[in-house]
């Protein structure tokens, strides 16, 4: 079989495709053929050696994917199609404690499977995890109700765009998003997204506080973290919360602590690693899976990539900044 390995830390070619043994079959595990894996950012953190906690060297890096059964159970006979789980059966993050979904079969139990809806393509459900179940997580820790008013940020980006689609779903009174230039906006809207701050023209705060008349937002989701999370806290309403789960723009921010005490604002951390037990993985994907099974919201890829080339495909993530996800094919 084929896979995606990298035996050092260091540059995008370092990720070389490489042949190894099929996987053996532990007792209860199902055999399932990877069509296209997911490319995120956390995997660009990893293959440069910023996460002490990854695995240790060689690795196979990779979220998420989908593919299809081709040695199965009752439950998911062959032939199967099916979404690969981030969560391994001990409840890490696939990817970074242990080898990843950027291989061509992969060995798993029932439990790290969803069946994709018939609607999604396999790309589209290569894209599901990471954006869609994280940005749900990211409501729930909200304590979102419909008529709240949202603020996704980064609507290019896997969760800032899963967190638009799914508020909308979900009853958002309004839903606010960001795009970091011009053409970011532009391809937004032309996707069908409103409300889109270009940051190019003006701040969070600025762009929130003009679409609300003032009010400002009862939700931030937080995905990119740095300058844009101090900002985000001054878009926040009386009472708002702000959900950070990522931190790609950098790990520090300035606030003013007078929001949080005049404003009454909390701030809540989301992690996915060792935080979902199996049934509150469930509870999630029943959120999530009559919203992809009837159309409500859609994963969004940009491009797609031969699983060859895998390191041009993670440089141009990391480099160009597309609307939507990158994939590899297998």
């Amino acid at each position: 079989m084929k896979a995606i390995q990298f035996t050092q830390h260091g540059a995008y070619e370092n990720l070389k495709l490489i042949e190894l043994p099929a996987p053996d079959l532990l007792q209860g595990q199902l055999l399932v053929k990877v069509n296209f894996a997911a490319i995120n950012p956390v995997d660009n953190t990893i293959r440069a050696g910023l996460i002490p906690q990854a695995q240790r060297l060689p690795m196979i890096l990779g979220n998420e994917a989908a593919g299809i059964v081709v040695k199965g159970n009752n439950q998911f006979p062959d032939g199967t199609r099916v979404i690969i789980s981030a969560f391994t059966p001990a409840g890490g993050i696939r990817g970074i404690a242990s080898d990843g979904a950027w291989q061509s079969h992969l060995a798993l139990y029932p439990e790290e499977l969803i069946k994709t809806p018939a609607n999604l393509s396999d790309q589209e459900a290569a894209s599901v995890f990471v954006g869609f179940f994280s940005a749900q997580a990211c409501l729930n820790k909200a304590d979102f109700a419909p008529s709240k008013t949202v603020l996704s940020l980064a609507v290019g980006g896997a969760v800032g765009n899963a967190g638009v689609q799914l508020a909308k779903a979900h009853g958002a009174s309004l839903v606010i998003t960001t795009a970091g230039s011009a053409s970011k906006a532009k391809a937004a809207e032309l996707a069908g997204f409103e409300n889109v701050i270009n940051l190019e023209n003006e701040s969070i705060n600025e762009g929130v506080m003009r679409i609300t008349g003032g009010k400002g937002v009862d939700i931030v989701i937080d995905s990119v973290g740095g300058n844009l999370t101090g900002n985000a806290i001054k878009a926040l309403a009386r009472n708002g919360i702000i959900v950070n789960i990522g931190y790609s723009a950098g790990a520090q921010f300035t606030a003013n602590i007078t929001d949080f005490v005049w404003k009454g604002l909390q701030m809540r951390g989301q992690s996915l690693s060792g935080w979902f037990t199996a049934e509150q993985q469930q509870y999630v994907w029943n959120q999530l899976l009559p919203l992809l099974a009837n159309g409500s919201v859609k994963p969004t890829v940009a491009k797609v990539f031969d699983a060859a080339d895998a390191p041009e495909a993670q440089r141009y993530l990391i480099e160009e900044k597309p609307f939507g996800k990158v994939l590899i094919k297998f």
